[in-house]
């Protein structure tokens, strides 16, 4: 590994920050790249379209940290692998991963918002789909780049979805594959209490303007959350000011920079727990 990769970042200091963007070249995941370089934080994007990562780095011009484009497919092994080596021979080390990457309604038809997706047209190959890309690969993918978080801290950062998205009429599968995620990162983050390494989920709060959500009435587009309002508070989960920050839910609309605590929640219904008298042995 050259000195001047190591070098870089400047006033960050000898071990600046080191940020893993999914799905980085379209929606959340492009303003949240540009964000944490803007924040100081070097970034390897990945995304599937060669094309895109291009205008990424071109978007990324003079940016205060160093961008690295990987081409790749996270709910793929080849793509887990890619990601693995590209961050060890670039940087040697990781302080953030964002799982952004997913699959939304409109790749199982296109006018989904007005006509709802009904349980006959789908079958185990688009659940499967679903749940591979959503569900099981931020997860696989988090486990496998553990080992990279080497100055004993580190973000795990999970990009969810709104409450109504996993029981609303016709999503079966997206609905379905974010709530088994919401699930598995409540179990992460416990397991990962103590590491110095910090698991939260962050959701926008609604249906947010990207080519995931397309909406054929420019109107109705017009009226969804616009994707920058994940920056401020995925940037602070990415800092050191978020140390001892693990196993929240944060709801972006409700950002405040001065109170952070009250856009959060515990992830996942812990509360449901509370209807049960069961307790798991000891």
């Amino acid at each position: 590994m050259s000195a001047d990769k190591h070098a870089a970042g400047g006033a960050a200091g000898a071990n600046p920050p080191v940020a893993v963007v999914t799905g980085a070249t379209r929606g959340i995941g492009r303003v949240l790249a540009l964000g944490l370089l803007e924040a100081g934080s070097h970034v390897l994007a990945v995304g599937r379209d060669v094309n895109a990562l291009e205008q990424l780095r071109s978007a990324a011009a003079g940016a205060r940290a160093r961008l690295v484009c990987v081409a790749a497919d996270v709910a793929t092994e080849t793509g887990r692998a890619r990601i693995e080596a590209s961050v060890t021979a670039e940087f040697g080390y990781l302080t953030c991963l964002v799982n952004n990457a997913a699959i939304g309604m409109g790749s199982v038809r296109r006018d989904y918002h007005d006509r709802p997706v009904t349980h006959a047209e789908l079958d185990a190959a688009i659940l499967d789909r679903f749940l591979s890309t959503n569900a099981s690969a931020p997860i696989v993918l988090a486990v496998r780049l553990l080992p990279l978080f080497r100055l004993g801290w580190g973000r795990i950062i999970i990009i969810g979805t709104s409450f109504n998205s996993m029981h609303r009429l016709g999503f079966i599968p997206y609905g379905m594959s974010k709530a088994a995620l919401e699930s598995a990162s409540a179990i992460m983050a416990a397991e990962l209490t103590d590491s110095g390494i910090t698991l939260n989920v962050i959701n926008p709060g609604g249906p947010v303007n990207t080519p995931m959500v397309a909406r054929s009435d420019p109107q109705q587009q017009d009226l969804l959350i616009v994707p920058g309002i994940m920056v401020k508070p995925v940037c602070w989960l990415a800092s050191r000011a978020a140390d001892g920050v693990t196993g929240r839910r944060i709801t972006a609309t409700q950002w405040n920079d001065a109170a952070p605590e009250a856009a959060m929640t515990a992830i996942g219904w812990p509360q449901l727990a509370a209807d049960s008298n069961w307790q798991p042995p000891r």
